[in-house]
């Protein structure tokens, strides 16, 4: 296949469809070894995003415009999709290029017997996309939301129940929003007005976080491995809801740290960095593999007193039972929470996953619970907006263990126009962000700790 930033969508495209990769990590590999230009990777990457981000809205007008929808080969309806979201949403795409383009990789992929097909529905959903029957909002708002803005019928439903129907729409629209880079400037080595200055001077837009002290956000895409500082460990890749933690652990100099569930390891060193890398901290996880990422950070940030093994934290090492004065749990989730960032979520989970994904959560807060010292910290978070994840678990944990009370997070946290809910849930010693509410990933965290007596 020609290589060209349309033919590099369409590879990554097939590869999260066919084989269940990821769309961030597949587009990396993919445009590693492409060498586009910059302009070319700036594009495939917006093509594949936008085009999982908009997958249902892409189905149903090419269905409208098609006799028999269902019998369209799934290599087909791909092209289509990446066709039919450069005429309906790429206004610097002229719609003869798109036609053209989409219609030169059907035959280089075998699939030209379907170039008359594919050419004649993208030039009449140009023609005719005023006249597409979209769900109207205030007639159906469900449809709205599954059609207009993506989200699967199942979730859809779900949030209209638990958040009613404006939030869940920001809910929807704020995960359809092309997401910034967050960065953690590593203070042990620079400042953030240092750090931010450094970009500048490269003409990199940046902003500093308003919900972390050692936060930036980037305001244009980059090569992260490129940015000034990378190789002297001036910074982390994190997104600022996730910086959150770290202070709420708030972990002290010559204390004994658990990070329960740390790869790729973006949480555990933020620890060591707020403890001035003067805390004990065990960094475990059960895959491997995973480990030595955490270590290439710890090398790359300073960082010497981390501690990466396998462990699984359902059943941790009883030596340390009663002992550790702070454990993070940041559990496997849902991701439901971050569906701006891997939109390819929203077609994968399910209310069974999140099911099992339950009884995991529950495990691993019960073993980890068995490690802290009275009068220790336990930290909770994940990276979804699902209740039984996130207040359903905490609910559980505090009638299981009755030793352990919530903590007030207000001192721990950034001042931020909190609604009168959040204020409630911060008091109560939880907070679950919403991804419309401060423009970052959905997240929640929850701090308690362990009675003296």
């Amino acid at each position: 296949m020609e290589r060209s930033a349309r033919a590099a969508a369409l590879m990554v495209l097939t590869a999260i469809e066919e084989r269940q990769a990821y769309a961030n990590l597949s587009l990396r590999h993919v445009l590693g070894t492409t060498n586009l230009a910059k302009q070319e990777c700036n594009l495939a990457t917006e093509l594949v995003m936008g085009v999982l981000r908009r997958q249902n809205t892409l189905d149903f007008a090419i269905n409208w415009l098609l006799r028999r929808p269902g019998g369209l080969p799934a290599a087909v309806r791909r092209l289509l999709r990446l066709g039919a979201y450069q005429v309906l949403f790429l206004d610097r795409v002229p719609v003869a290029a798109a036609c053209h383009e989409t219609v030169e990789l059907a035959k280089q992929l075998g699939t030209g017997r379907y170039s008359g097909l594919v050419n004649g529905v993208l030039r009449q959903l140009a023609h005719r996309q005023n006249e597409v029957p979209w769900p109207v909002w205030e007639d159906d708002p469900e449809g709205f939301l599954v059609i207009r803005e993506s989200h699967p019928e199942w979730l859809v439903r779900r949030w209209l129940k638990q958040h009613g129907p404006d939030t869940a729409r920001a809910i929807c629209e704020a995960n359809n929003q092309p997401v910034g880079v967050g960065l953690r400037v590593n203070l042990r080595r620079i400042s953030r007005d240092d750090f931010l200055k450094l970009l500048a001077d490269r003409e990199i837009e940046a902003r500093p976080s308003t919900f972390a002290g050692a936060g930036i956000r980037l305001i244009s895409g980059a090569n992260i491995a490129g940015l000034p500082g990378y190789p002297e460990g001036f910074f982390s890749v994190q997104d600022e809801s996730s910086m959150l933690v770290a202070p709420v652990v708030c972990p002290q100099p010559g204390e004994i740290i658990v990070d329960a569930c740390a790869a790729p390891g973006g949480k555990t060193t933020h620890l060591a960095e707020v403890s001035r890398d003067q805390a004990l901290i065990y960094a475990w996880d059960i895959h491997p593999h995973k480990l030595g990422l955490i270590r290439q950070n710890c090398e790359r940030l300073g960082l010497g007193r981390i501690h990466p093994a396998i462990v699984d934290a359902q059943d941790p090492p009883r030596e340390l039972a009663d002992q550790v004065d702070r454990v993070l749990v940041d559990a496997p989730c849902s991701g439901l929470g971050v569906l701006r960032r891997r939109p390819e979520l929203r077609y994968r989970m399910s209310v069974a996953g999140i099911r099992r994904l339950q009884g995991l959560q529950q495990n691993i807060l019960a073993g980890a619970a068995t490690l802290v010292r009275p009068g220790g910290i336990l930290v909770y978070s994940t990276c979804t907006t699902e209740p039984e994840e996130n207040f359903g678990q905490i609910k559980t944990f505090l009638q299981q263990r009755p030793d352990f009370v919530p903590a007030d997070l207000a001192s721990y946290l950034p001042s931020l126009n909190f609604s009168p809910e959040e204020k409630r849930q911060v008091a109560k010693g939880y907070w679950q962000i919403l991804p419309h509410r401060f423009n970052t990933d959905g997240f929640f965290i929850a701090r308690l700790q362990r009675k003296l007596f």
